[in-house]
Order: C-alpha cells, then structure tokens, then sequence
C-alpha cells in the first residue's frame, strides 16, 4: 500500500513538469501569425515551387530561402489565416547560406517576428515555429547545441531539434519569442537535428548598385529593389539602362521615380530617355512629339529638386543640342539648336562653370561660329578641367577662322596630347597623326618623323602597313632614303599585294640611283597591277637613266596609252 501511495505521489510530482516542457510559450499564439507559405510561379505561371518565410517588419518584410525564388517571375505570401499577398520586391539574398529576403504588398501593418541580438550562447533554449493553419501549434523544441561564425558578427546554429523537410525555413526562436534563426537541414540528411542560419544576417542583406549585374539577382525574374542609398541606386539606374530595351527602361525609370520622388537626376534621366529614344517609344511623329513635351515638363520638375539651376539648365542645353543636331526635322522651337545655345547661356549666368563653356564651344562650332566656339574653348583650356577633347577642339575651331596661324595649331594640338599624360596611349595617337599633318604642311619633315615614332610608341607598335608607308614619305622627303626604304619595304611585307607600295619602293631607289632593283620592284607591282600607269612612266625613267632607248620609249608609250598625264612630256624628250 505504501509503495502504491509513494507511485501516486512521484507521478503527481512529475505531470506538472512534463506539462511545463511541452507547454507552448505564452508568445507562441500571436507569433504563429508572423509565419506564411511562399509560393513561387514561372513565367508560364504554374508553381515552381512552395514554402515556408517570416514577416520580420510591419510592413511587409519576409525571410525565406532562396532556393524557392530561383527562377521565379512571380511570388506570393499567404498568412494562417488565408489572406494571400503579392510579393512586389527581392530586397536582398545570399544564394550560397539559401537566404533571401524580399518585400511583400500588404495592406496594412501584419504581425512580424522581432528579430534577436546575434550572437546567442550554446544552452539556449529554441523553438521552431512552423507554418500551420490548425489552432494548435506542433512546434519543435530543443537548444543550442554548437555555434559557429557565419559573417561577423552574424552566427549559424547547431540545433537539438528533430527537422521535417516541411519545416525547413522556418523561424527559430528564442525563449523570449526573439527570432533569431531560419530551419535549414542537416547535409548529412540526419532528421535527428537541424541548423539554423542568422536571420539578424538575412535581415541585413541589402541590394547594391552592382547587384544588378549579378546572377544571384538575375536568377530571379521579380523586380529587384532599388539600393537605399540615392547615389547607389543612380549607378544602378546607369547599369540597367544598358540591358533594357526603351519600354522597359522606362518602366524602371518610373519606378526609380516613385522610390526617389525628390531626386531631380531620376527626372534628368527620364527627360533624356523620352527625348532619346522616343522614336522606339512611339510609332508616330505625334505620339514622339508628345514624347519631347515629356521630357521638357521632367526638366521643369527637375528643377524644382535640386539648389543646383545652373547644372539643370546645362543638362537641358546639352539634351536638346543632341536632339536638334541629329534629328534636322523638328520644327518646333524648344527644340533647335539656337534654344540648346539660349539654355546653355542661362547655365553660365548661374554658374561659370568650365563644362558649361564647353557645350556652348560645341553649339558655336556646331553653327559655324567659329570665332566663339575658340573662344568657349579657351575658357575651358585656362580651367583646372581642360581635356585633351578641349585642347583639339579649339585647335578645329581655329584652323576654321580666316587667316589662322598654323603654329597656333600646332600649339594647341601640343596641348591636348600634353593632357593624355605618360605613357602615351591611343587617346594621344589621333592627335600626333593631327600634328604630323599640319608639320609637314610647313616641310618640318624631321619633326614629322618624331611625331611618326612617337606614335609609333602611343599605339605600342600596333600599326598597319599604311603607317610605315606615309612615314616613308616624309623620311623620303627629309632625303633620310635608308629609313625611307627600310619602312616601305615593311609596308610590303605587311600588304604585299598593294601596288602603291612596290611603287614607291622603287621611287625610292630611282632617288638612290639603283635603277636595276627599281626595275625590279616595279615588276612586282605591274604583277598585281598590270595597268598601272604610272609604273610604266616609272619604268620608262629608269631604262633612260640606263641609257636604253628603246625599251624607255617603249615603257613611256605604255604609260600615254594607259593615260598617265606625265608620259607625254618624257616622249617628247626622249624618244624623238
């Protein structure tokens, strides 16, 4: 009977123990609110996939995996009690820790999961929340059993509780009702326990500007959303824009705009686009009208969010001069260069800016006027941004005034190479062969010749045939005829089957009176060219300078009866 009595009293010591473990947390009813099931749909709009995420804000913030996302157009969040939301925005994810986080429409302020202080001890107590409609909760429950670093300061968890691949996602949480992790399987494939990944670090994932190119991004066909930051989500408005064709990109346009109402660029960047590309926007001269109208009533809002007039009224100036520049059918007024040269006047009456000297530079020249451009130019020169793009400017302005000084020129193309700065590149290249022309319209052959090398040099000795062959002239012309033959016959073995090159070859060696191998070389070009005239002629000189008649007449006669102009004059002389 005793020991009867002693049973009864130990089982009524141990029921209020039991029932204290399994007993669910007092937050536990409330908090079972916070859990939804995604679901995910591909472009043909059948379900890829469905499963567990978390509110984490009141406004309609959920973690999840990003597994589930991968591929997806189209996403949805549907709470214990059957209202269903629109998932409108990937905020951020980690494809390698399965995490992502995205933006749900909500409606009004939803139950969410505060989220806990990483890191948390081993010992603490955890309890696995799972998405369920029924009344009762069955929620796993166990403890910390290993800690380890995810990335600092963020940890992943080593779990004592049982995982259900139904549970997977689902929020770990802390005996305070504090969120502190996402379910995810043992690798191993061991039932027996479970991990859980930081959602204080899925919660922190955030879109930067280069994000947009990244694949862990483009896997998933919802919208992306803009980077908080205004200045990185401009980078990713610029990025977006090469990868989108014009309806799309003004979609994203409008967007950026309605995240960032009060950045004047969003609307600069809309302007631009309507103006732009309106003719792939619209499909009649009326509808792009419409278009250019837009993009001047953007300008005018633009203005209204930026202390900066002046760079409105630039950008303004610089986007109808491209406009009205390429496109002479416009007819309407705000759109013609002469507005573009008005605008961009108004710019520098509010701030004097050397770029906004430079644009007026480009219209002046732009309308022939010539005499303002140079002198636009030269503000900009004078300025702590000149450019080697200024420097050649003003050198095609002056060259267009009446009654230019060729050293003028040359100084000013001296200019914008200096800008190119060391070591030379192939920026500084156009504008060395630009002063190669202009010396050797002055005879300064020799200096020609070191602007040929240094050429040579800005394009490390990437060069065509074409080059060694003009530098061969003026070598020729400066009477260094080793030089001259040594670069022909590089432009020969370069491009062997143009004639031009054998010719001059054996001009080249007429000059160094070695007339057997100039015979030799104008064969090789009349084998390519075999009516070319003035090989003939050539030919011709060469039999006369060896004193044979015969055979230079005969050359001579060739060269009248194939047209050359000169054969004629050296018939008259040689073969009477």
């Amino acid at each position: 009977m005793k020991r009867i009595l002693l049973f009864i009293l130990i089982c009524c010591h141990l029921l209020p123990a039991t029932a204290q473990k399994n007993a669910a947390p007092k937050w536990m009813e409330k908090s079972k609110k916070a859990v939804v099931l995604i679901t995910t749909y591909g472009k043909d709009g059948k379900k890829i996939t469905s499963g567990t995420g978390f509110f984490v804000s009141e406004t309609g913030d959920i973690l999840s995996s990003y597994t589930m996302f991968k591929g997806a157009e189209k996403a949805t969040a549907t709470d214990v009690d059957g209202k269903t939301y629109t998932v409108t925005a990937i905020t951020g994810a980690d494809e390698l820790y399965d995490v992502i986080k995205v933006k749900a429409e909500t409606p009004k302020k939803v139950q969410y999961l505060p989220i806990a202080s990483d890191p948390l001890a081993v010992g603490t107590a955890a309890y696995l929340l799972p998405y369920t409609t029924d009344k009762s909760v069955k929620f796993g429950q166990g403890a910390i059993t290993e800690v380890s670093k995810l990335k600092d300061p963020y940890s992943y968890y080593k779990l004592s509780i049982p995982l259900e691949d139904a549970q997977l996602n689902s929020p770990i949480l802390n005996a305070d009702g504090l969120v502190f992790g996402l379910a995810q399987a043992d690798a191993a494939g061991k039932k027996d326990l479970s991990y859980a990944v930081s959602a204080a670090y899925t919660n922190s994932l955030a879109i930067t500007s280069t994000d947009f190119l990244n694949t862990t991004y483009n896997n998933i066909g919802i919208k992306k959303a803009w980077p908080s930051d205004v200045e990185q989500a401009q980078v990713a408005l610029f990025l977006k824009g090469s990868s989108q064709d014009a309806k799309a990109y003004l979609e994203t346009l409008n967007d950026f705009i309605a995240t960032f109402p009060n950045s004047a660029d969003g609307y600069l960047n809309r302007a631009s686009h309507y103006a732009n590309r309106r003719a792939e926007l619209a499909s009649t001269p009326a509808e792009q009208s419409k278009y250019l109208e837009l993009a001047l009533d953007d300008i005018k809002t633009a203005s209204k969010y930026s202390d900066k007039k002046g760079d409105v009224y630039y950008n303004q100036a610089k986007l109808i001069y491209n406009v009205a520049a390429t496109d002479t059918t416009l007819t309407d007024p705000a759109w013609t260069v002469a507005a573009a040269l008005e605008t961009i006047e108004k710019a520098i009456k509010e701030d004097d800016y050397p770029v906004y000297h430079q644009l007026a530079g480009d219209i002046h020249f732009f309308l022939k006027e010539y005499g303002q451009a140079y002198n636009e130019y030269m503000i900009v020169n004078n300025s702590d941004v000149a450019s080697p793009a200024s420097f050649y400017w003003a050198a095609k302005a002056k060259e267009n005034i009446s009654g230019f000084n060729i050293g003028d020129i040359i100084a000013l193309l001296d200019g914008a190479i200096e800008k190119c700065g060391l070591p030379l590149t192939p920026e500084a290249g156009q504008y060395i062969l630009e002063r190669i022309d202009w010396k050797l319209r002055l005879s300064q052959y020799a200096d020609a010749i070191a602007d040929y090398d240094l050429y040579y040099k800005a394009m490390n000795g990437d060069v065509g045939s074409s080059f060694y062959y003009y530098r061969e002239q003026a070598k020729f012309r400066s009477d260094d005829l080793e030089g001259a033959l040594a670069d022909i016959k590089e432009a020969i073995r370069l491009s062997p089957d143009v004639p031009d090159y054998r010719a001059e070859e054996a001009s080249v060696y007429v000059r160094m009176k070695n007339y057997t191998d100039a015979l030799t070389s104008i064969d090789n070009a009349l084998k390519v060219a075999p009516d070319f005239a003035a090989c003939y002629r050539l030919k011709g000189i060469c039999y006369v300078r060896l004193e044979k008649k015969a055979e230079a007449c005969e050359a001579l006669n060739k060269a009248k009866e194939l047209g050359d102009p000169l054969a004629d004059r050296l018939i008259n002389e040689h073969c009477k």
